[in-house]
């Protein structure tokens, strides 16, 4: 009886091993999720070269949305205070792109947008399951989510939130590092 459980164990393990390794990120994700790259609000194209090495918050958020303005009021500054660690993409929720890059200047956005008419920004609504706003789901560098909830971890933690993503984000590539050694 003892066999089968070990059997059964060391079978979950291979093909959660080798399901894991299916969704290893490729060595460039922000191309990968970005294919059609990134603007700012002056809808000047930018690198998403930029974003490596970096934690990513999505930013789901739109100019008619309250909640979104009063967030974003607190939120600018954590990141420009943090931004050498921490990069943001704006993922509009505005009806047009003249809409969210009013919305970006008048808020003092200075950090990356997908593009309105990009696939890529209705694809990340529904990758991610967004239904409302604002949200922010914080990205490890290489491209794997580490919290759908970092608009509450930004308004509870505060600063302590770009610590918190790092460590998990660091625990993160110690598991990977560490199922390579096994594969």
């Amino acid at each position: 009886m003892m066999k089968k459980y070990l059997a059964l164990i060391l079978m979950i393990f291979v093909v959660s091993t080798a399901v894991f390794a299916q969704q290893t990120p490729t060595e460039n994700p922000w191309k990968q999720n970005f294919p059609d790259g990134l603007i700012d609000a002056q809808q000047n194209h930018l690198s998403v070269d930029n974003l490596e090495g970096k934690i990513v918050g999505l930013y789901f958020s739109a100019s008619w949305c309250r909640g979104c303005a009063a967030f974003s009021r607190t939120f600018v500054p954590f990141r420009n205070k943090h931004q050498k660690e921490f990069e943001v993409v704006m993922v509009g929720f505005d009806y047009s792109a003249p809409e969210m890059n009013d919305y970006m200047n008048k808020y003092k956005m200075e950090w990356p947008a997908i593009p309105y008419d990009s696939p890529a920004r209705l694809a990340m609504k529904e990758r991610f399951n967004v239904s409302e706003i604002p949200t922010l789901i914080i990205m490890a560098p290489n491209g794997q989510v580490l919290t759908k909830d970092g608009h509450q971890q930004v308004m509870d933690m505060e600063d302590g939130a770009v610590a918190h993503w790092q460590k998990l984000a660091s625990e993160m590539e110690t598991f990977e590092s560490v199922h390579e050694n096994i594969r």
